[in-house]
């Protein structure tokens, strides 16, 4: 079966490059990133080739899954080329968030989740926002021209997260929803190390590139796997 088959290579190449990352930016590693991105969503793409009844909530996910491949490639650039920082950090930072509407859709659209959940969801994910800029000095993290984009951003970080675990509770642990849930904490916990290595100091060492990674691509391939279980 092809989905197991990129599946397998997905894995592979993506651990290769969260070894690769932790020694910093380059072009070979910006390709192996844009591999193993590529990968996890040919993931969703097979997964949906052989789950056709997911097809909205499949459709909605490999939406999300490009935006986020794009978003990928952005915030290597951004250590490729120094005079651009800005403008390629903050294309990811919209790139990412866009892509989490589409997971955000997904969840919603096929659940039919009723509106107090999705309230419920979206003053949960507000509050995290929210205490995500507040609480920068305690974090020890500098987020300076960008704390209006990372607040907005860690909302819909957040929501993701939130609504999948909703989603879970609510279809009796379901085993896409499941997946998803699991694959939206791992995404979110990924971006807790990315703040830091981008906004705090000391915090960008050979180990917290590959954790950061390694909790990203985790939670990417889960999110694409549970394309074929909804």
């Amino acid at each position: 079966m092809m989905y197991y088959a990129v599946l397998a290579v997905g894995v592979i190449v993506s651990l290769v490059f969260c070894y690769e990352r932790r020694l910093g930016f380059s072009v070979k590693n910006l390709l192996f990133k844009s591999v193993s991105s590529l990968c996890y969503l040919l993931t969703a793409v097979f997964a949906l080739i052989n789950n056709p009844d997911a097809y909205t909530y499949g459709s909605l996910i490999i939406m999300g899954g490009a935006l986020g491949l794009v978003g990928d490639i952005l915030l290597d650039l951004k250590g490729l080329y120094k005079a651009q920082e800005k403008t390629y950090l903050k294309g990811g930072f919209i790139f990412f968030l866009v892509g989490h509407i589409f997971y955000i859709g997904a969840i919603l659209y096929s659940t039919r989740m009723k509106w107090y959940f999705i309230l419920i969801s979206a003053v949960i994910s507000a509050i995290i926002g929210f205490a995500t800029v507040a609480m920068a000095n305690v974090m020890k993290v500098h987020y300076g021209a960008y704390r209006r984009i990372v607040g907005i951003y860690c909302a819909f970080l957040a929501m993701t997260m939130v609504t999948a675990i909703i989603a879970t509770i609510i279809t009796g642990f379901q085993k896409g929803y499941l997946l998803m849930a699991v694959g939206s904490v791992l995404f979110t916990l990924s971006d807790a190390v990315l703040s830091n290595t981008f906004f705090g100091r000391g915090k960008d060492k050979p180990h917290h590139l590959f954790i950061n990674h390694f909790l990203y691509y985790a939670g990417q391939y889960l999110i694409a796997a549970s394309v074929l279980f909804v």
